[in-house]
């Protein structure tokens, strides 16, 4: 089973149901502060996951190209 990186839609996905969840969190700000607080959590661990996705990304192209040279 050889590793592959997160696919380029996944991490695209999980960027945009971060921002989708941190949106809502602040229209739900005046009105429940706790559900605000859990969708601005969810919303940074989405968008951590999106980050991790591109960082990964980013290190297996770099190993790439150092491995072909």
């Amino acid at each position: 089973m050889s590793y592959e990186p997160m696919s380029r839609r996944l991490v695209i996905s999980f960027a945009v149901i971060g921002v989708v969840l941190f949106v809502a969190g602040l229209i739900a700000r005046p009105t429940n502060i706790t559900v605000a607080v859990w969708l601005f959590l969810a919303a940074v661990g989405i968008l951590g996951l999106s980050g991790y996705g591109v960082l990964d990304r980013l290190v297996n192209r770099l190993n790439r190209r150092r491995s072909t040279k």
